[in-house]
């Protein structure tokens, strides 16, 4: 007699699951690799010396309201350009890449994207532990636009 086994089916929600998990990740990671510009230099060989740019001034709570309203308008007022962010610190932390991170709070507690998150090098790991979640502070930055999260790469502690 030839008797089938049948094999148990995993459920079609926990495939899903699974897939927007690894999205996210993938995403995250993509978000992590994109590069900072280099400073250019001219035919000489020389290094441009660069004229100090005036930065947007902008609350976390605006930049996040901005994104969500209109993500490509807030990509042409805000990408590529320096920020000086104020906020309260949510998070404090490193990513997949072990770069260090500050997340600032956001209007609704618990979102995990739509943060805005300022990358630091791993150069700022020392000023990075002497900040607390709580805090209130001003990290300046150039904007990288938004992948999950509103990054800003390069950034530094003002006050």
């Amino acid at each position: 007699m030839d008797e089938k086994v049948e094999t148990p089916k995993k459920k079609w929600y926990l495939k899903k699951r699974m897939f927007v998990v690894y999205a996210i990740f993938v995403l995250l990671l993509i978000g992590s690799l994109s590069g900072s510009k280099s400073s250019s230099s001219t035919a000489s060989g020389e290094t441009q010396q660069a004229v100090p740019e005036t930065a947007i001034t902008v609350t976390a709570s605006k930049l996040t309201a901005d994104y969500k309203d209109n993500e490509v308008a807030a990509d042409g007022k805000y990408k590529d350009k320096l920020l000086e962010i104020s906020g309260t610190v949510d998070t404090i932390g490193k990513d997949i890449l072990d770069t260090p991170y500050i997340a600032f709070q956001t209007d609704n507690q618990y979102e995990i994207v739509n943060r805005v998150q300022c990358m630091f090098g791993k150069d700022d790991i020392a000023t990075l532990s002497q900040v607390t979640k709580g805090q209130k502070i001003t990290l300046r930055g150039t904007g990288a636009g938004k992948l999950g999260n509103i990054e800003v790469k390069g950034c530094k502690i003002v006050k």
